[in-house]
């Protein structure tokens, strides 16, 4: 019996959790204001440092922390968009088409019959990308005409759970339709409650990762149930 999600092995569950766990580097102590303007991949916004010391009443030692956190952040979301792709992509019948694929798109089913193209909030996507989604997903079905694509989102709007026709601008095709990451899990998974599982199997995955006798608190137990009927329990359309 597995220990974590009954969909993948133990092996793959933990593989997939190490990844995200690996994104949150140590910070670095010798950081100093100059070098994280220097060292930074993206340049740094010197209007929106001065006004986050001046407003905020921080030295430019503190904003450096911040904003280390902060640029660690981003790679960590990346990460986590890639655990539900990969995780996923190790289901029975399914495959992770990673990157390079001719289709473009994140996920398949083996037999072809079903693609999804999926990301990790509904509001990720501006007009620009949005639009190249939906092509992506127009020429898999004029490739294979009896398959059905999706526009995937882990979170959706106030996490509401939902499954319906991609209308986009003045087209709409039944067989491109957009979906919230609970039906997604549930549709790759054939479990209805796969999402809540494997959120709730996370935490245990971590502490086996870290090997640190690590638990939730009472207090923070009852918030993850109060966070877990808040997110999971939402009705239909």
């Amino acid at each position: 019996m597995n220990k974590y999600v009954e969909f993948v092995s133990d092996e793959d569950f933990l593989e997939c959790v190490r990844k995200v766990v690996d994104s949150y580097q140590t910070l670095d102590e010798n950081i100093t204001p100059t070098s994280i303007l220097t060292e930074s991949k993206n340049t740094i916004d010197e209007f929106k440092t001065i006004f986050d010391v001046c407003v905020n009443q921080i030295s430019f030692d503190e904003w450096s922390k911040i904003e280390l956190t902060r640029q660690q952040d981003k790679t960590i979301n990346n990460k986590i968009g890639e655990f539900h792709q990969e995780l996923l992509g190790k289901v029975n019948g399914w495959v992770d088409l990673g990157v390079g694929d001719e289709t473009e798109i994140d996920l398949k089913k083996e037999d072809n019959t079903v693609f999804i193209e999926l990301k990790n909030k509904y509001n990720t996507m501006n007009s620009s990308s949005e639009k190249t989604c939906r092509e992506k997903l127009e020429k898999v079905i004029e490739k294979y005409p009896d398959a059905t694509a999706y526009w995937a989102y882990v979170i959706s709007k106030n996490y509401k759970s939902e499954c319906r026709v991609w209308k986009y601008q003045q087209r709409e095709d039944e067989r491109i339709k957009r979906i919230s990451g609970d039906r997604l899990y549930a549709m790759i998974t054939g479990d209805s409650q796969a999402l809540e599982k494997t959120f709730d199997a996370i935490p245990k995955a971590i502490v086996e990762i870290l090997s640190e006798d690590y638990r939730l608190s009472k207090d923070d137990e009852k918030l993850k149930m109060e966070y877990n009927n808040i997110i999971f329990k939402n009705e239909d359309d």
